[in-house]
């Protein structure tokens, strides 16, 4: 009995001895984890600590104002204006400022196309960085208005200005007001005509005087010299414009006085000749000559 009995308790001590031993190395990873966790929000606290004490170091105690404004990229807006659109002024604490809204205030110049507003903090300087519209043409509304290369009209001509570029007439206020689509795809294409006129020879953009847009008729230009009209239509110009170099070539051969030239047309160009009148027998004498002749 007493053989068979001793195994058994032997077995009953090193269970127990198994389940101290196991108890002990579970306290000991569970302390282990509750000091890693105090130590990670100690030092999460120290981080939070030392970073407010430094912002009330820097932005309280230091105000660190705005010691330069800088605009790079200005050449027709004026610095001043930018600076009275944007309240901005010296001395202004440079934490403050909102950038997104300075930059939707900036774009508001009908000049500015694009604007990037940022601090330069070794200088508590604010940098501005602008990109000026490039004007293609007037148009004649209400008055005369400069429109950029996106077809955009963002400005009306000052009574100072000296502007030297292609006039488009033909639309209206009200419609540029409600951005009519027809009155923008003219304007579209009549800048698409202008690219197309500056690299040709017999008629380019500098000897014509004006585009008239109609939204039936399309495009029709007028030369400077004469004021010769001439009719392209809708689309396809560079072919168009390749016709009819050949027949103007033509008609400064003949000498032809042409009242127009419809050039929209497939294929083929239409001219029509001004009628010669007939010339008086006797040209009456000029106003001198007849005044010299009285007594």
């Amino acid at each position: 009995m007493m053989a068979r009995g001793c195994p058994q308790k032997m077995s009953i001590i090193k269970k127990r001895k198994w389940r101290r031993r196991r108890r002990h190395i579970d306290w000991a990873s569970w302390l282990n984890q509750i000091g890693q966790r105090a130590l990670n929000l100690a030092t999460v606290a120290s981080l939070v600590f030392l970073g407010s004490n430094i912002y009330q170091y820097f932005v309280l105690a230091t105000p660190w104002q705005v010691h330069e404004i800088r605009i790079i990229g200005c050449v027709q807006a004026k610095e001043a204006e930018l600076l009275d659109l944007a309240r901005l002024d010296l001395g202004m604490e440079i934490w403050r400022l909102n950038l997104t809204e300075l930059t939707q205030k900036l774009i508001k110049h009908p000049w500015i196309e694009k604007v990037q507003v940022r601090r330069d903090w070794s200088r508590q300087a604010l940098i501005i960085e602008v990109q000026e519209r490039t004007p293609r043409a007037m148009i004649l509304l209400d008055d005369l208005y400069l429109v950029d290369r996106q077809g955009k009209v963002f400005k009306k001509v000052g009574p100072k200005e000296k502007v030297d570029l292609p006039l488009l007439t033909g639309l209206e206020s009200k419609e540029i007001k409600k951005q009519d689509q027809e009155g923008e795809r003219l304007i579209k294409q009549a800048l698409e005509l202008l690219d197309l006129l500056a690299y040709r020879q017999i008629i380019n953009e500098h000897n014509i005087s004006e585009i008239n847009l109609h939204k039936q008729r399309g495009l029709t230009l007028y030369t400077l010299e004469k004021s010769l009209p001439i009719h392209l239509g809708w689309g396809d110009y560079k072919d168009k414009l390749n016709r009819l170099e050949k027949v103007l070539a033509d008609i400064q051969k003949k000498g032809e006085e042409v009242a127009y030239v419809d050039v929209d047309y497939p294929r083929k160009v239409i001219v029509k000749v001004k009628e010669k009148q007939n010339m008086p027998a006797e040209r009456p004498k000029p106003l001198t000559q007849i005044a010299q002749r009285r007594p």
